[in-house]
């Protein structure tokens, strides 16, 4: 019988793919926006669940004082690269020069980066054992799918080419999209009172879109002045022209990050541990909602950590 929890494996990695395309296409079919919610928190489990592990989980000596928490790994956060750091990288990606590019500060970076995003991506499941963490998969993979458990078995030991059409044969549409709605339903009582808290916690989101959008009207402005020259050049011309466009926009770039990730540190973390605070007992008790229960912490957390992703990002435009 295949595992979907306890070992990293290629089946596992399948499994996961498919099971998140199932879960978009419910999520798809929803137009509540309590249900949407639900739908958006099953594929976020499905993908943390099957495709992360819980390293500190199997670790006796652990102690709460050596607990991580988000605040905690986002207070890690590594210095942002210069622009000549970011510049120096990407040209020698587009000249493939490996060896640069494995000695690169940015490479140590992303590496850091990674480590704390994978860390905040199994919080939640930091201290349950590997028999929860399992069942709690194959619940959330069912819930989004309407797959029995043994269903979910054999679609894992298929290969690759039969699965998709085995998850279309066998897909319960109106049984997956029942259970999401329901599941919305028992939740919404709980995140109710909680919804003043939420919204605060979603207009930053808008207020951190407009940083990236200030910053995207700048760029634009930057990549007119090139755009004859790349429609008219070589291959090799065109890579030098995109280093120095890329060279002049990474200032703005640079800046919106830090500005966003000022604002998820400061404003809305702090949002989130308060709503966080009255969701785990919640959560506790009603382990059948975990999906719906949101922990907004680490959504934080993970949004944080993948604000510098952009920087490696060089934004063409057909205006």
């Amino acid at each position: 019988m295949a595992c979907l929890m306890l070992t990293a494996t290629g089946a596992q990695a399948q499994i996961g793919s498919v099971l998140r395309k199932a879960a978009k296409k419910t999520t798809e079919r929803l137009t509540d926006k309590a249900a949407e919610k639900a739908a958006d928190a099953a594929t976020r489990a499905i993908e943390n669940q099957l495709d992360k592990t819980a390293p500190q989980a199997d670790n006796p000596t652990a102690t709460p004082a050596d607990a991580a928490t988000c605040a905690s790994l986002m207070a890690q956060m590594p210095t942002l690269p210069t622009v000549q750091q970011l510049a120096s990288y990407k040209e020698a990606e587009f000249n493939g020069q490996t060896l640069k590019m494995m000695v690169s500060p940015v490479t140590a970076f992303n590496a850091k980066l990674s480590n704390l995003s994978l860390q905040a991506l199994t919080l939640s499941t930091a201290n349950a054992d590997s028999a929860q963490i399992v069942d709690a998969a194959y619940k959330n993979a069912q819930l989004a799918t309407g797959l029995t458990r043994e269903e979910l078995d054999h679609l894992a030991s298929l290969p690759d080419d039969q699965q998709q059409a085995y998850l279309q044969a066998h897909y319960k549409n109106g049984t997956a999209e029942a259970a999401l709605l329901n599941q919305a339903a028992d939740a919404s009582q709980y995140l109710e009172p909680l919804q003043p808290l939420i919204d605060q916690w979603e207009t930053l989101n808008a207020k951190i879109e407009q940083i990236h959008a200030q910053a995207e009207t700048l760029c634009k402005d930057i990549y007119r002045q090139y755009t004859a020259q790349l429609a008219n050049s070589s291959a090799k011309d065109r890579n030098k022209l995109l280093i120095k466009y890329y060279t002049q926009i990474l200032p703005h770039q640079l800046a919106a990050v830090q500005q966003a990730q000022d604002v998820i540190l400061r404003e809305q973390l702090p949002i989130a541990e308060q709503i966080e605070q009255k969701i785990a007992p919640i959560r506790a008790q009603r382990q059948d909602l975990f999906s719906a229960l949101l922990n907004y912490p680490q959504l934080t957390a993970t949004q944080f950590f993948a604000e510098p992703a952009r920087l490696l990002e060089i934004p063409e435009y057909t205006e």
